[in-house]
């Protein structure tokens, strides 16, 4: 790509496809209209099966900003991510921006992310991400750990705007769905965890920044739109379920005690299972996506797990 903004601070974008080529297309078609010219955006294939990748490498042959990365096999978000990021840090990238290939951006976003990190000094900053279908709700915002519930607390979830958070602010935790991290970051912190393989390695990365001191901003003048609507079929499926009882136990195992421990997995049996139930039924899946959530528990429980974080170079 033709370096006709040098001055720029360079942001690669990374997204990750697999078997979703309608999404990716719409979703690299907002990122090429950002207002900051993204210096790379990153396509990770991961073992897609239904042809999208050759396709993708098609339409976008000659493109000198994008480039496709193929995987043998479905990694999973967390090391699939970790192969695009890799790459971002090995091309000169100043930020990764990692984003879900099921959303897309408004075209002030990474530009206004990357103010507010200059101006606060922050490694890690997020939008107020909207649903695509309504958007004036709000899906995500900035969030917070709540010790009380062992889960996250996400104040401005399934507000309409107006809503009272206007000025940028600290928080506990930005969703990996749209996330815009400073280079140096990931060798304070490491890569996104591989022990999760999707679901909750982005709350996992926060938590690690708030205990390394790395800042962490909510940015609501950044907007961002997600394809989904409340409980749907897919986030309810057997799949979907799995992992993330999976992910959610191995989050408690690595950053919290033990006594901690047990207080949040009593909450998990007691309060989130009943939960998972009914959201299964509603989402049409029955008591499928239920049992999955059990399994998934008893997996994560019994997972291995790595001691330190994967490096931000191979």
């Amino acid at each position: 790509m033709s370096d006709n903004n040098s001055a720029l601070p360079r942001v690669a974008a990374i997204i990750i496809n697999w078997n979703s080529l309608d999404h990716v297309r719409t979703c690299v078609g907002s990122l090429k209209l950002s207002t900051l010219p993204f210096f790379r955006i990153i396509i990770v294939d991961n073992g897609s099966a239904d042809g999208s990748v050759d396709k993708l490498e098609d339409q976008f042959k000659g493109d000198d900003q994008i480039e496709l990365i193929r995987n043998e096999k479905n990694l999973g978000f967390a090391a699939g991510m970790n192969v695009g990021l890799r790459h971002a840090l090995s091309i000169g990238s100043d930020y990764a921006f990692v984003f879900n290939n099921d959303a897309v951006i408004d075209p002030e976003c990474v530009g206004v992310l990357v103010r507010e990190s200059q101006q606060e000094n922050a490694g890690i900053a997020g939008p107020r991400i909207f649903y695509k279908s309504q958007g004036d709700k709000i899906w995500q915002g900035g969030g917070y750990f709540d010790y009380l519930r062992a889960g996250v607390r996400n104040p401005e979830k399934n507000k309409f705007l107006p809503v009272p958070i206007k000025e940028t602010v600290a928080v506990d935790f930005v969703t990996g769905c749209a996330m815009l991290v400073k280079r140096d970051v990931f060798d304070k912190l490491g890569l996104y965890d591989e022990d999760y393989f999707f679901y909750t390695e982005d709350l996992d990365f926060c938590l690690n920044a708030g205990r390394k001191g790395v800042p962490v901003l909510f940015v609501p003048e950044a907007h961002a739109y997600h394809d989904l609507d409340g409980i749907s079929k897919s986030r309810t499926s057997p799949y979907v379920q799995y992992h993330l009882a999976r992910s959610t136990v191995i989050l408690l195992r690595k950053n919290f005690g033990a006594i901690y421990f047990l207080y949040a997995m009593a909450l998990h049996f007691v309060l989130y299972t009943p939960y998972r139930l009914f959201q299964s039924i509603v989402g049409g899946n029955g008591t499928r996506g239920w049992f999955a959530w059990l399994r998934g528990t008893m997996a994560g429980l019994k997972a291995k797990l790595s001691d330190s974080k994967p490096a931000p170079r191979a």
